[in-house]
This record gives C-alpha cells, sequence and structure tokens, in this order.
C-alpha cells in the first residue's frame, strides 16, 4: 500500500474504520484465492499470489501480492512481470 492508512491486517478497515473486514483462507491458485496474472510479450502467464482483505461494509478491497511469481515456467518478480506484460499499463 502507497499511502500512510492503517493496513487492513490490522483488522480494520483502511477506507472506512470497519472492524468487518475478512480474509481469503488460501492463497493457492488452485483453491479460493485471488490470483494476479501477467501476459508476458510471448503470452505466457506469470501468476502471483495474494492475500486479500475486503470490509464488509464499504466493499473496500485490499491485496497485497506476493514478490515472486509462483508457476509456469522461470519465476519473475512482480516488478519484472508487470513492466514486460500485455494486461498492465501504467496508470
Amino acid at each position: 500500500m502507497c499511502t500512510k492508512e492503517i493496513p487492513m491486517q490490522e483488522r480494520k478497515c483502511s477506507k472506512c474504520g470497519s472492524l468487518n473486514v475478512f480474509k481469503n483462507t488460501s492463497n493457492n491458485w488452485h483453491k479460493d484465492g485471488v490470483i494476479l496474472q501477467m501476459l508476458a510479450e510471448d503470452n505466457f502467464p506469470a501468476l502471483f499470489q495474494t492475500q486479500a482483505f475486503l470490509c464488509i461494509d464499504c466493499r473496500h478491497l485490499d491485496i497485497q501480492v506476493f514478490e515472486t511469481s509462483t508457476m509456469y515456467g522461470n519465476q519473475k518478480t512482480l516488478a519484472e512481470a508487470v513492466r514486460s506484460s500485455n494486461n498492465w499499463v501504467k496508470a
């Protein structure tokens, strides 16, 4: 997170302050986790596991992305994968 807000890992929503924050129980791609996918120029995906926190009062979703890809070929760092992807652009 790039702001100085309280991270949702503290069990308090960083947007509205609610204590009704839930987190996913799995960060595994084949279970119920949230996965971040980058499609490289060769269309070979780099998948990144995450830990997600959701406030059920204001619907704010905070996602922490793991640093290295988890499967499919050579491991890449998150920065490498985003910069070389076809499905992410700089905002």
